[in-house]
């Protein structure tokens, strides 16, 4: 759906619905506007990317395309399997191309400054095209390159940028860092070490993540960082942490007339001076202080990648004075965001999940953060019925991820509109079952943004009934539109069931977006058996995050 004008500059206070690169390639569009107005610029970016290294670090390194039937991977992992596999269709080698060898005329239209004959990553993924050739390894730092092009842009010249990964790929994203930044910016490699988690009898324990930190401006450069204009913000008395207890017992032994516990020293000219434990020591780049949230943690929302609040508002304080911009275009559970508005800076979130990220951060923001519902703004989600429909005819891939997402939170859409042989979107049941001696867990949908036809309808349910693993589909539209010939192909799909169940669930169903602003669950949701969460297989999806958006968008 086309913006208006006013409203393609990046919004503050704001969660924003969709893949990041559309809304940075929007906002950069703009930046020439933007660039006078300091507070609709970003002052830092904290960027915690979608990845699953454990799993698929040994298929990251492969060409070979997994089978599309590998019920290893959870209904979030296939859905971004464009992401972290080279796919031999072309998704992967185009993005590398636009990058490494660009067709000015189409891919520069949305790339950072154009008027530069290369990419700003060209050398570092040429590089890696011939290191780590064409492997999920190459177009997952593409994927990268892409979006932390964009990101610079975003940046303000006094702000910061904090990339979180981890060793699998740490290396590769710093030499992309290094090319899109220059090495002259770069300020450090966080070590963030936690105690959950990482044994292994085959391997020392993984038990840190990597954070790498960027300045905007050159760091060396004396004139630049004497300039508060360019300067680049640090506010290490913001962070301070106790001493550690050895050396507190060691080195704190005095104490004053008031109390407190002090350690002397002299400085070249003879005079004393004092240091006071309690106003603590500066941190280091290496953090241990902070652990990583277990299982049972309060804090704990269930977001497979979540991470501490306390480790975000290090990273807030250190770099942002009250009133300050925090971008996160991953932003997952929004922590960071959360953090921000705790910390009284202003936010702007963007993930590509509806459920499981939009719906969580919001939820989080009225209930930790204790921010008015009314102050939120949500981006991209159609406020009603009529503006879905607008959304069908304007842009139907968008809505395609949209209605998947909102016909049920246990599915996921795809991520690539080619080569999907008619399935938009998929997930799990969460208890499998057997038919006819074959074990089904997967649930598909199909979604057509115009006025569908019976053979389409015929061709969905073939392809429920001849792909392997699959064992039942929703079929979406944008509004109700099914004819007696489509409920009849559905009827004579028939129905299966579950044992975990009484009901019984038809192989084949149909649903419209108009459900999704209905005022009831009951009303809105396809009849389906207990779905497994996209972002964890194991567990149940959480029907309580339907309520929610229901409730913010019901009449």
């Amino acid at each position: 759906m086309p913006a208006k004008t006013k409203d393609k500059a990046m919004q503050l206070q704001s969660v924003y619905y969709g893949d990041c690169v559309k809304h940075l390639e929007q906002w950069y569009a703009h930046n020439f506007e933007l660039y006078p107005q300091a507070r609709s610029l970003a002052d830092l970016i904290y960027l915690d990317p979608p990845w699953n290294s454990g799993r698929n670090y040994n298929h990251l390194f492969s060409a070979v395309e997994s089978s599309d039937d590998d019920n290893s991977q959870s209904a979030q992992e296939i859905a971004f399997e464009d992401m972290w596999k080279w796919d031999a269709r072309g998704d992967a080698l185009k993005r590398v191309n636009r990058i490494i060898n660009p067709n000015k005329e189409k891919d520069y239209e949305y790339y950072p400054n154009p008027e530069q004959s290369k990419h700003p990553a060209y050398k570092s993924i040429l590089g890696l095209k011939h290191m780590i050739h064409k492997t999920g390894m190459l177009a997952y730092c593409a994927y990268m390159a892409e979006r932390l092009a964009l990101l610079r842009e975003m940046l303000k010249p006094t702000g910061s940028i904090y990339l979180h990964c981890d060793p699998h790929a740490s290396h590769y994203l710093k030499m992309i860092m290094d090319d899109v930044f220059g090495p002259k910016c770069y300020r450090n490699e966080i070590v963030w070490k936690y105690k959950y988690g990482g044994r292994s009898n085959r391997m020392f324990g993984r038990k840190h993540d990597i954070i790498l930190c960027y300045g905007k401006t050159d760091q060396k450069d004396t004139k630049t960082q004497k300039n508060p204009e360019t300067k680049t913000k640090f506010n290490l008395d913001a962070v301070r942490v106790p001493p550690e207890e050895k050396s507190f017992a060691m080195n704190y032994k005095k104490v004053d007339e008031h109390g407190r516990h002090y350690r002397e020293g002299k400085w070249k000219s003879g005079k004393v001076y004092r240091y006071y434990a309690d106003e603590g020591r500066n941190p280091d780049d290496v953090w241990v202080d902070i652990n990583s949230l277990h299982q049972a943690d309060p804090e704990r929302t269930k977001y497979p990648t979540q991470k501490p609040l306390k480790l975000l508002k290090r990273i807030i304080e250190a770099s942002t004075d009250e009133g300050d911009v925090v971008l996160d275009p991953f932003c997952g559970c929004g922590t960071a965001i959360v953090a921000a508005h705790q910390l009284k800076r202003t936010f702007v979130g963007i993930d590509i999940s509806l459920y499981a990220s939009v719906n969580e951060t919001i939820g989080r923001l009225e209930n930790e953060a204790k921010m008015p519902k009314k102050e939120i703004r949500v981006i991209g989600i159609p406020g009603d019925h009529r503006s879905a429909i607008r959304l069908a005819k304007d842009e139907p891939f968008e809505f395609e991820r949209f209605a998947v997402q909102a016909c049920h939170p246990g599915l996921f859409p795809n991520l690539k509109q080619r080569g999907d042989k008619g399935i938009d979107g998929r997930g799990k049941l969460l208890h499998p079952i057997k038919e006819n001696g074959e074990k089904k867990t997967k649930i598909i949908v199909q979604v057509k943004a115009g006025k569908p036809s019976i053979d389409q309808v015929k061709a969905f349910a073939h392809v429920i009934e001849h792909t392997e693993g699959v064992i039942a589909g929703v079929f979406v539209t944008a509004e109700r539109c099914w004819t007696d010939g489509m409920r009849e192909v559905a009827r004579e799909l028939g129905t299966f069931k579950h044992e975990h169940s009484l009901d019984e669930f038809p192989k084949l169903q149909f649903w419209h977006v108009g459900q999704f602003f209905f005022k009831h669950e009951r009303q809105r949701l396809p009849k389906l058996p207990e779905m497994a969460d996209p972002r964890d297989k194991d567990k149940k999806v959480s029907i309580r995050q339907i309520g929610f958006l229901a409730k913010r968008y019901g009449k």
